[in-house]
C-alpha cells in the first residue's frame, strides 16, 4: 500500500539554503539527525500513511475540490518537538502564512473526513522539519535553535499543495513522487 501525505512544496530559494544552514547547524553539536534532505523538504499539511489504492481517487478528488486564496508563507523561528529540552524533531516555523496553513489544513481534513479518512488527533502546528534527532545529546540546544532562527528566509507565495506518495527505499534514505497537484484561485 502507498504512504500518503499532503505537502507544500517549497520554492528553490529555500531549498537551496538548507545545505550551508544544516552544515553550519552541524558545527554545533555532535548530535546523530538525520537532516532534511532539500529536494524533498516541504511542509506537511496531512499524513495519510498507508493507503489503500482503491481509495485514492476518492482522495483525489476530495483535494481538487478544495480552492483557496493564495497566501504568502515565510519561515522564522526554530523549535523542537517534543520541546527544546528533549528535541526529537528540530524545526522552523512561520513568521507569516501560519494562519492560513492551519487554515488549508482544516479544510483538508474536512474534505477527507467526507471520504472517510480519519481526522488528526493532535492540533496541527505548521513548520518545515530541519531533522530528526536519532540520539539527543545536543549540548547547546539554544545555540542549534538560534542559529537556525537567524537565517533569513525571503517570503514566497502559496497557491497549491501536494498529494505525494512517500517512498522509503533504506538504501537511497527516501524520496516522494506526486501523484496531484492541487491550485488555489490565484495559482499560476
Amino acid at each position: 500500500m502507498p504512504r500518503l501525505f499532503i505537502g507544500m512544496r517549497l520554492p528553490g530559494t529555500y531549498r537551496q539554503q538548507l545545505s550551508p544552514l544544516i552544515k553550519s547547524i552541524s558545527e554545533l553539536t555532535d548530535t546523530s539527525i538525520n537532516w532534511s534532505r532539500p529536494t524533498t523538504w516541504h511542509l506537511t499539511l496531512k499524513f495519510l500513511g498507508e493507503t489503500d489504492e482503491a481509495r485514492i481517487p476518492a482522495i483525489q478528488n476530495a483535494l481538487s475540490a478544495i480552492d483557496f486564496p493564495a497566501f504568502t508563507m515565510r519561515a522564522g523561528a526554530a523549535g523542537a518537538f517534543p520541546d527544546a529540552k528533549r528535541p526529537k524533531t528540530l524545526w522552523l516555523g512561520l513568521d507569516q502564512g501560519a494562519k492560513e496553513s492551519a487554515a488549508l489544513a482544516r479544510v483538508i481534513e474536512d474534505k477527507l473526513y467526507a471520504v472517510s479518512i480519519p481526522r488528526e488527533k493532535k492540533r496541527f502546528r505548521p513548520h518545515l522539519t530541519l531533522g530528526r534527532v536519532r540520539k539527543p545529546r545536543i549540548a547547546d540546544r539554544k545555540a542549534v535553535l538560534d542559529r537556525a532562527a537567524d537565517h533569513d528566509w525571503p517570503p514566497f507565495s502559496v497557491n497549491g499543495f501536494t498529494l505525494w506518495q512517500s517512498i522509503l527505499p533504506p538504501a537511497a534514505g527516501g524520496a516522494y513522487l506526486s501523484l496531484e497537484m492541487a491550485k488555489g484561485e490565484n495559482a499560476c
